[in-house]
């Protein structure tokens, strides 16, 4: 039964991301900017109708490249719609996020023109994106040339509530003129992944009476349903019909001044992943005939509470300065959307579910820059984004295997599998790092909430296969130390390095934290280590073994260092003129250098020894921070979107608020810039976790629960910034953070 409309919020300016006006030139970022997901599912804020100029299904083979330098192919408008967990084999890339069939499609045609925002004749365009409830609006008047002029006005959300269900509405009105309007809506197909066709078959059906439905075979092996309703506030759509490419509703209407109507379609998405009892069609269908029994407006309330609920853990509310605030809820807003809560089979990609760039797959990212924002959010999440690397601790013995080591090796391209997805061999052989990140990552969470039973559960696992991966990786040196040789660290722009100091200072944390807590679980119960040490094949011998690498591994600093190398050979790197090479700053460094040559040279893609500062404050004096800050930051360019809320943390924690600030305005502009139009692939997802370490470990200046039992801060706050309140989860408790200029107080919560 159709409902009156679903009410729409005032637009907001530090709520809601608005496009006042199109242009094609920022179409592409707005959909990635407006993606809209509930952690199952995601899809990118493309037009309803899409762009005539630009097709779906162009087939093409995407070869393996430098992504942060990889020119787009499509920059008008790509669609995207994608169920984490849902993947196939492309013949070149391995493993990636499959880009299923787009459900949303509403196509509307005049005496032979059809709507379309690049080609049609269109005024009083406004979309916004409102993240108080993830609603994405639209209104504009089309003037067609047959002179019927229309205002159209859309909705659409993917219910946060009922996590298979989009509802989406569109009112329409002749303002005047007279003509046929021509209605079609449906589920289309004609969609490629990076260029490549994952869909061995896609089988429909018609209801006469209620629904059309797709369900697409992917070549990974999974079943994805999509199922439809649509209708109006009168009997327009009297045919249903499918060609080649989509299954669809069809309508048409007379249209006279003074005439209105509104269409209200909802789509089912289930797959075979779900975990749910019951067959495809009939769970299906179930969830569209809750719609029809309780009503839009019962689905919407439903959608809101869910949404209030999150934003009420998440949201920081900065005084003084809206470009930040509406930034940084934009920021909570992706990283809430794309995390699949309740599943640890999945984690989140490093494009957030909002575009191909990055395959869908897991990265570093998810560990070191979204994991505290979780942490201290949402608990439960942060745990299940850990219990996804034991899930796939399997693969990463493959990974160790393939290399020719016992142990676990984790990727460093993660899909569902945990086997190594990286088709570039710099990578994907070097960048061993994330393999102690993880275990990083563990212990953080374990501190932050004295979840021990994790590590009793499923940790020390991860740990003892660890540890066995790194005492076989390391090198014995003559001089009598271990050393790790061939390493890329954090900075990608240097691809063998030898014992690069962020990688050495993780691995040493690892293996010292593996053999802790072997001893905690000895301590506690002899039997049960017993059973431990049995079920794992661990001997007393492998345990002298870590502590043997963990004391000898190589550290190439102490605390009267006052520049730490990156890396033991760091120093014999070529100098470089970067103003004489970098002649555009506006662009990324790597577009002026060859990548030879920026191997073989200090320029360093992102934060490497800064990042290991940042995560372990407690070893180096702020005369150490300073003097390595003043010599890297120079050198840096930033290139990657990882690396300026890096800086910008500890420039606040020096009080250089000048250049924390400057840091703060490129973090907010990788995403939000329409002159950078950075979010068009999709929302570079850590980043996004950065800005909020940035706001409340940089300027809040909370100390990290890594190191800390109780909740500790030292405020550094932007020059206009008045107040800031943050909601923090704190050993099971809720707390909110008020800090102002000149004081803070730490507030516990019911």
């Amino acid at each position: 039964m159709l409902n009156k409309n679903i009410r729409t919020q005032e637009i907001d300016h530090q709520w809601c991301i608005a496009e006042e006006k199109f242009s094609i030139d920022t179409n592409k970022h707005f959909e990635g900017l407006f993606t809209q997901g509930n952690g199952y599912m995601h899809i990118r804020g493309s037009f309803e109708e899409g762009l005539e100029s630009t097709v779906q299904d162009e087939e093409y083979l995407r070869m393996p490249v430098n992504v942060t330098l990889e020119k787009p192919r499509h920059p008008k408008t790509k669609w995207g719609t994608f169920i984490p967990g849902i993947v196939g084999i492309h013949p070149l890339l391995k493993m990636e996020m499959i880009n299923l069939p787009y459900f949303l499609e509403l196509d509307f045609c005049v005496m032979g023109e059809k709507l379309d925002m690049e080609q049609c004749k269109i005024r009083e365009y406004k979309r916004w994106l409102d993240l108080r409830d993830g609603c994405l609006h639209r209104g504009f008047i089309w003037e067609t040339k047959a002179g019927l002029h229309l205002k159209l006005q859309y909705l659409r959300f993917i219910s946060m509530a009922d996590k298979h269900l989009s509802i989406q509405q569109v009112h329409i009105q002749a303002l005047s003129g007279e003509g046929n309007l021509a209605m079609d809506g449906g589920i289309n197909w004609g969609v490629r992944t990076n260029g490549y066709n994952h869909f061995k078959a896609v089988r429909t059906a018609v209801d006469d009476a209620t629904f059309i439905s797709a369900e697409t075979i992917t070549d990974g092996g999974n079943r994805v349903l999509m199922i439809s309703s649509m209708e109006a506030s009168e009997e327009i759509f009297a045919d249903k019909v499918t060609d080649s490419k989509k299954v669809m509703y069809h309508g048409n209407k007379p249209m006279k001044a003074g005439d209105y109507f509104t269409i209200q379609k909802v789509t089912s998405v289930v797959t075979d992943r779900d975990n749910e009892a019951g067959f495809l069609e009939e769970r299906g269908k179930n969830y569209l005939a809750v719609v029809q029994e309780q009503g839009y407006e019962k689905l919407y309330e439903r959608h809101l509470q869910a949404w209030t609920e999150k934003w009420r853990a998440s949201d920081i509310k900065i005084t003084g300065d809206d470009k930040v605030q509406l930034a940084m809820r934009a920021s909570i807003y992706h990283l809430i959307r794309s995390n699949c809560e309740n599943d640890s089979r999945v984690a989140i990609c490093a494009k957030g579910y909002a575009g191909e760039a990055y395959f869908g797959r897991y990265f570093w990212d998810t560990e070191i820059n979204m994991l505290p924002f979780f942490l201290h959010t949402n608990p439960e999440a942060a745990r299940n984004l850990i219990l996804f690397r034991y899930n796939t601790l399997e693969g990463a013995k493959k990974n160790a295997r393939a290399y020719g080591y016992e142990g676990a090796r984790y990727a460093w391209e993660s899909s569902i599998t945990g086997e190594e997805q990286c088709p570039c061999w710099q990578y994907g052989d070097h960048e061993v790092h994330i393999t102690a990140d993880i275990i990083y990552a563990m212990v953080h969470y374990v501190n932050g909430t004295g979840d021990m039973d994790f590590i009793r559960d499923y940790g020390i696992d991860m740990m003892v296969e660890t540890a066995r991966y790194w005492v076989q990786r390391v090198d014995w040196n003559k001089e009598g130390y271990y050393e790790l040789l061939g390493v890329m660290g954090p900075d990608e722009y240097l691809p063998m390095t030898r014992n690069n100091v962020y990688t050495n200072r993780m691995v040493k944390f690892s293996l010292s934290k593996t053999i802790e807590y072997l001893e905690i679980l000895r301590n506690e119960n002899e039997i049960g280590y017993l059973e431990l040490k049995h079920r794992l094949g661990l001997n007393s011998h492998e345990i002298e073994k870590f502590e043997e690498v963990k004391e000898k591994l190589k550290i190439s600093y102490d605390e009267s260092s006052e520049i730490i190398f990156q890396s033991d050979d760091f120093k014999s790197y070529a100098d470089l003129d970067f103003n004489t090479i970098w002649k555009d700053r506006t662009k990324p460094f790597g577009d002026f250098i060859s990548q030879e040559k920026n191997y073989r040279s200090k320029a360093l893609k992102q934060a490497d020894v800064l990042e290991m500062i940042l995560l372990y404050p407690q070893d180096f004096t702020s005369q150490q921070l300073s003097h390595n800050y003043d010599y890297y930051e120079p050198i840096t360019t930033h290139d990657s979107s990882l690396s300026a809320a890096v800086h910008g943390i500890l420039a606040a924690w020096m009080g250089r608020m000048e250049e924390a600030e400057k840091f703060l305005e490129k973090v907010v502009a990788i995403d939000m810039s329409l002159e950078k139009k950075g979010a068009a692939e999709g929302i570079h997802i850590a980043n996004c976790g950065g800005l909020w370490q940035m706001v409340v470990y940089g300027f809040a200046g909370l100390k990290s629960a890594m190191w800390e039992s109780e909740i500790k801060l030292e405020p550094h706050l932007p020059g206009t910034w008045e107040k800031v309140e943050i909601p923090i989860m704190w050993h099971g408790k809720q707390y909110r953070l008020i800090v102002t200029k000149d004081s803070y107080e730490v507030r516990e919560e019911s």
